[in-house]
């Protein structure tokens, strides 16, 4: 494989993955040797997603129509597709492995790979080999991504780093172009935050381009840049139709002081974290991160592209700050994001303080930058980096059996109601670990969990909580439920009863009423 950039800014990933490999194993542990999940709301709800993509491509089914919220016709298109990630989950799936262990793999590839990709980027902005690799490195221990562990679809954001790679590579000339269309087109059903993101990030790199030679190239970059999106647009346009519009006030604003906080967990900078920081935004870069970037700014050899790095580090800063400035708890003034909220779909991102990580990665490029020149500082900047994120193991979560999912197995239902109901957003344990039992058996069901719900599903869910009255068997009749999970209540008509040690299952066959 070739060597990028100049000089002696080459990396070879074939030398660097196996170490990043290790640093994101050593950063999730235990996480890629469990079939546990590490909470029981969002790790299950994506591990039953990846499941069934699988199981929907095997058999011959669509995998956009997704198995819940049967009887709701927008129930689709409210959360990641994750169809990157299950493709790449294929051959795990047809081992026979559990779906858990599945998710908790693809954690741990996809932050190492998270970790290349920004490496491969420095090196494409002048970093020696030693200043990628602590690029790399630093990434992986960011503490952005131990806020969001549960969250498969943030931690795949190589594929947005990797598309800046070619695109940069587009405009010097370096490559025709459609490897930057391809990323563009799986970071869409990968995670749709960093597809928009990314596409933010495009439009910032068009605006520096055309200060630069390199604007001659600017055509072909934003040809290749609008086809990957074309290619996305039949994904999208489910989630066009549904997608939420956040009041401007009711998106989630992020205290300044997030940029100083690490994660909860750290053993050595825990205490650090202040209570008023929303738990999902560490948005501190570290110490040496911090040092490096400064020194750089000031004394670093600077190059063509230092100025798109740095813009990017400013605007994703301000974006993530959300529509109120707020310091220590306290709301100052309004924010930029009041602003950016004008952008098309924009005000439809709920927590802003996802896009940190585009602050974050040209902060640590920058920090690489410098301290690559001596690799004695590369090599203490990485073990500070490892030593600031050390944490305990990792929590997992044993899930309790629900031996009514192999009964359902056995027969052929053909729509499934639990109950009761769940349609508490804040509290999705109830229908996510439904869910992850059904990966057995994918019967279609009534009940699902999303980012946001169908309509008219909380007012449904009122009334089949009410079962058996007269107006929930009416509406299991018109939703053609043909069997019904109830948890903690034993009616005369069950056809089976379960007991999992924590509470009665009754299964009742409403077809045989």
């Amino acid at each position: 494989m070739r060597k990028l950039g100049k000089g002696n800014s080459g990396i070879r990933p074939i030398i660097v993955l196996p170490l990043f490999l290790l640093f994101a194993v050593m950063v999730t542990w235990p996480l890629a040797l469990t079939p546990e999940p590490h909470d029981h709301a969002d790790t299950l709800f994506n591990s039953w997603l990846i499941a069934w993509n699988s199981h929907a491509v095997l058999s011959g089914q669509n995998p956009l129509d997704l198995p819940i919220f049967e009887g709701f016709p927008d129930g689709n298109g409210r959360n990641d597709l994750l169809l990157t990630q299950s493709m790449l989950a294929l051959p795990l799936q047809l081992s026979g492995m559990k779906a858990v262990r599945v998710h908790n793999i693809l954690l741990v590839l996809f932050l190492a790979f998270a970790g290349l990709a920004a490496s491969l980027l420095a090196a494409e902005t002048g970093a020696s080999f030693h200043g990628s690799l602590f690029t790399g490195s630093v990434v992986i221990f960011l503490p952005y991504f131990q806020s969001h562990i549960w969250h498969l679809q943030l931690f795949s954001v190589g594929f947005s780093i990797l598309a800046i790679v070619y695109a940069l590579r587009i405009l010097q000339g370096k490559c025709t172009g459609w490897q930057l269309a391809l990323l563009v087109f799986l970071q869409c059903p990968a995670s749709l935050y960093h597809w928009y993101y990314l596409n933010l990030v495009l439009l910032i790199l068009a605006a520096c381009t055309l200060f630069l030679p390199e604007r001659k190239k600017l055509l072909r970059m934003a040809g290749w840049w609008f086809t990957g999106n074309l290619a996305s647009l039949p994904l999208l346009l489910p989630h066009l139709k549904n997608a939420e519009v956040w009041p401007v006030d009711s998106i989630a604003s992020t205290d300044i002081t997030a940029f100083l906080a690490p994660w909860g967990n750290s053993l050595l900078a825990g205490w650090m974290r202040l209570d008023w920081v929303h738990p999902e935004a560490a948005l501190w870069p570290g110490l040496a991160v911090l040092a490096g970037s400064v020194w750089f700014l000031l004394k670093g050899k600077k190059n063509k592209w230092d100025a798109f790095l740095l813009a990017c580090v400013l605007f994703f800063a301000l974006f993530s700050l959300g529509p109120t400035l707020v310091a220590f708890g306290k709301a100052l003034a309004p924010a930029p994001l009041r602003y950016f909220a004008m952008l098309p779909g924009c005000s439809s991102i709920r927590l802003p303080a996802r896009a940190g990580i585009f602050t974050l990665v040209p902060l640590v490029i920058f920090a690489g930058r410098k301290l690559g020149e001596k690799p004695v500082l590369a090599i203490a900047g990485i073990l500070l980096a490892a030593a600031a994120v050390w944490h305990p193991p990792l929590k997992a979560m044993p899930l309790g059996p629900q031996p009514w999912h192999r009964w359902i197995a056995g027969r052929n239902f053909s729509r499934v109601l639990y109950l009761p109901v769940s349609s508490d957003l804040d509290r999705p344990e109830t229908e996510t670990e439904r869910l992850i039992g059904s990966v057995i058996h994918f019967t279609p069901s009534v009940n699902g969990y999303s980012t946001t719900l169908p309509e008219n599903y909380e007012e449904y869910a009122g009334i089949l909580n009410d079962w058996p009255s007269d107006r929930a068997k009416s509406l299991l009749r018109e939703l053609e439920v043909d069997c019904v999970i109830t948890e903690g209540l034993q009616p005369f008509e069950a056809d089976t009863v379960f007991c999992d040690g924590r509470r009665f299952i009754s299964i009742v066959v409403t077809r045989l009423l």
